[in-house]
């Protein structure tokens, strides 16, 4: 079945408009929970279609509670997309497709299929002859030559990178403010007890919303794993409590801590202009 991945981090797949995006993702993340909210965002009376090795039963058990339209086809039947299927979604499952069957191919069989299994030569076939289409091609980086990840980011409108606890979404905006997704995301993670502490402080917040709003912020997204460890934490320490609701639980600090954090806030905000004043003073006599 998806697992709760899914959710994670539907607010970037499930929200995607780029003609063709490109996700890789490590080789600890469940690959159809990435897949399913992409395929979810589909409207009524679309199609989806799915392109793996996988056998077709396996593929639809997985996607059984969307309330979709699939069809499940092999690699070598992408021929069956054209320019007039607009508005298709696709799902390349590309981390079951194996490029070297085509070594053991006869030579007149590897050379009209090759368009559709190597993984260049599809991504060029894809952008050629697929543009009325959405379309998802889903990598495991692990099985992944530096080289091949270059020409697959080069050949997509836009990358999503999913780890076991983040997903990334290439964004213009830190792309504009200069800043690398990675340390970006190292930020986050590094600094993600005060975020959450200035979050709640603002406003009750439960999981989901702590989640949304720090992608929203920083175009990082986290899992709950990561999230609600953090949140019993700051429980056991005596700052948060919990309040349960029919369908939620909504983190506020407990009554008199607001004080408390506040103070733990501007004394992190003081402690941080002083690291960038002496990161600056450093690195301008450094140049000297």
């Amino acid at each position: 079945m998806v697992s709760e991945v899914s959710s994670n981090i539907e607010t970037v797949l499930s929200s995607i408009e780029f003609k063709h995006t490109l996700h890789l993702y490590s080789s600890d993340v469940n690959k159809y929970s990435v897949q399913a909210p992409f395929l979810a965002a589909a409207k009524k009376g679309e199609w989806a279609v799915y392109v793996t090795n996988e056998t077709p039963a396996t593929v639809m058990r997985e996607f059984e509670r969307l309330d979709i339209k699939l069809s499940v086809i092999k690699p070598e039947e992408l021929g069956r997309l054209t320019t007039t299927d607009r508005g298709l979604r696709v799902v390349v499952d590309a981390g079951s497709i194996d490029p070297s069957v085509l070594r053991r191919l006869r030579s007149r069989t590897r050379e009209a299929i090759a368009k559709y299994i190597d993984h260049s030569k599809r991504e060029k076939y894809l952008a050629e002859s697929c543009k009325g289409c959405l379309i998802l091609c889903t990598y495991d980086m692990g099985k992944l030559s530096p080289d091949l990840v270059k020409q697959l980011v080069a050949s997509h409108d836009k990358l999503v990178l999913t780890t076991s606890d983040a997903t990334i979404l290439a964004a213009e905006s830190l792309d504009r403010a200069g800043l690398a997704a990675e340390s970006v995301q190292r930020f986050v993670k590094d600094e993600l007890e005060t975020i959450v502490l200035a979050l709640v402080l603002r406003e009750p917040m439960c999981g989901t919303d702590i989640i949304k709003t720090i992608h929203s912020k920083f175009n990082v997204l986290l899992s709950p794993g990561t999230i609600y460890p953090l949140l019993h934490d700051l429980e056991k320490k005596g700052l948060l409590k919990c309040e349960y609701g029919v369908k939620t639980k909504t983190y506020k600090p407990i009554e008199g801590a607001e004080e408390k954090i506040r103070k733990m806030l501007e004394e992190h905000v003081k402690a941080s202009r002083f690291l960038s004043k002496f990161l600056q003073v450093t690195g301008a006599s450094e140049k000297r």
